[in-house]
């Protein structure tokens, strides 16, 4: 039986190129056969070691920084301050003179601030019995002596229990400078101590603060225009001193600079920069004043004098109140628990002069020598409790130590999303 076979397409000749005839050796061409291709089934990404590693690392590193804050103030979004503390503080002033005067020192006593339980004294001693009398509504010490080639100290110690404040106002409940009390802006409103000199040589008088000078003027109403609400205008003065105005320790001597001198110079220590934020505020119709005390420096374990500032803030419903402000350590609108107020200004310049000027002395014949020093030192100090504190202009609640696991998931996230671990769980390459 004969089998009938399939015919065949007969192979495709091409005609061989330059013969017109088809003449030659032909090649003969089959179609090429595809491979077939076997699809890989998708698979869903696998958190692997890698994975679990790095996340790990950022959640060590975190606690890690949680527990050395005080040692890294720099990197948070805002450093700790205590809730609570408790201290008892040395302070020393040394008068020495190398020829026979008389002198006379006179310090304002640290009163309590009740409100939120601020500041409250639980006693004060010294070493030598001093004179006690009211002097502008506060309570002072005077100690008056004679020297001669000798020095003689002075040893104050103060028992004192502190509160931290973070005081929680915004744009949206604050008020309008128009609704102040109009006798807190004729008290903390213009020129205070003016001083009989010209130091840094402008052709006027020194007004420590300032708000009516036309360049401070102008510089308050051009950061505050956009602003309707007294916290909007504290806050743009704060974060314009804070960019551009430079820390710089004590270069004036015994006297503050002026506050349109620290604005020309970019430049200023605590209570300077804060006259400038004073005259700042003032001149757009916030009531504000100096604050005058001292400061415990944490990391470094010692404490200085120190001034920061006190604005009053109004709400959208009348409600007011005083804040505090400093400018050179971050705090908008906060108060921390390790600082001491020894001094308020009452709005008289002559009072303020008082408190930088608190050793008088008289002699007779040639130069006496007199100088004088300060220190203060920790007897004991006790804490509680922890309270991040906000400078207004960063989040909050947010620093480094919250950062970094958010960055590690974030970064997991681009790994797994374009296919860049390996088969043990480890980065590879994407080599395409």
């Amino acid at each position: 039986m004969e089998r009938s076979t399939p015919k065949r397409n007969p192979p495709v000749v091409p005609e061989k190129r330059g013969d017109p005839k088809g003449g030659g050796k032909k090649k003969v061409l089959y179609p090429k056969k595809t491979p077939s291709v076997k699809k890989k089934p998708k698979r869903k990404p696998q958190i692997k070691k890698g994975v679990v590693l790095i996340l790990v690392a950022c959640i060590l590193i975190s606690v890690s920084l949680l527990s050395l804050d005080d040692n890294l103030p720099e990197l948070w979004g805002g450093p700790w301050e205590p809730e609570r503390a408790s201290f008892t503080i040395e302070r020393t002033i040394t008068i020495r003179a190398e020829r026979e005067l008389n002198f006379n020192l006179t310090v304002p006593i640290p009163e309590d601030i009740p409100g939120n339980d601020l500041q409250y004294v639980t006693s004060i001693d010294w070493n030598q019995e001093p004179d006690t009398f009211e002097k502008y509504d506060q309570e002072w010490k005077s100690w008056t002596d004679s020297l001669s080639g000798e020095e003689r100290e002075i040893i104050i110690t103060y028992n004192v229990n502190t509160s931290s404040v973070r005081w929680g106002y915004s744009r949206k409940s604050s008020g309008s400078v128009d609704q102040f009390n109009p006798y807190l802006v004729e008290r903390y409103g213009g020129n205070q101590w003016q001083l009989d000199q010209d130091r840094n040589r402008d052709g006027e008088m020194d007004w420590v603060i300032q708000p009516e000078h036309p360049e401070i003027r102008s510089l308050a109403e051009e950061l505050t225009r956009s602003e309707v609400t007294v916290y909007g205008k504290a806050q743009r003065i704060y974060d314009w001193i804070v960019r551009n105005i430079d820390y710089e320790l004590g270069a004036s001597g015994d006297l503050p600079k002026h506050a349109i001198w620290t604005l020309q110079d970019r430049r200023g220590d605590c209570d300077e920069q804060a006259y400038l934020y004073i005259s700042l505020a003032r001149a757009v119709g916030i009531p504000a004043w100096v604050e005058l005390g001292i400061l415990y420096d944490r990391p470094r374990n010692v404490w200085g004098g120190h001034g920061w500032v006190r604005l009053q803030y109004v709400s959208y419903d009348g409600q007011s109140g005083w804040v505090n402000i400093d400018t050179v350590n971050r705090d908008f609108f906060f108060r921390g628990a390790t600082r001491i107020t020894t001094y308020v200004d009452d709005g008289n310049g002559t009072h303020l002069n008082d408190y930088y000027h608190y050793v008088t002395y008289n002699f007779t014949g040639g130069n006496p020598g007199f100088g004088i020093s300060e220190s203060y030192s920790n007897l004991e100090i006790e804490t509680e409790g922890r309270i991040l504190k906000t400078d207004g202009y960063d989040l909050p609640w947010f620093g480094v130590a919250e950062a970094i696991p958010l960055v590690g998931i974030a970064v997991i996230i681009h790994f797994i999303k374009n296919n860049k671990f390996g088969k043990n769980g480890l980065l590879v390459e994407n080599n395409k």
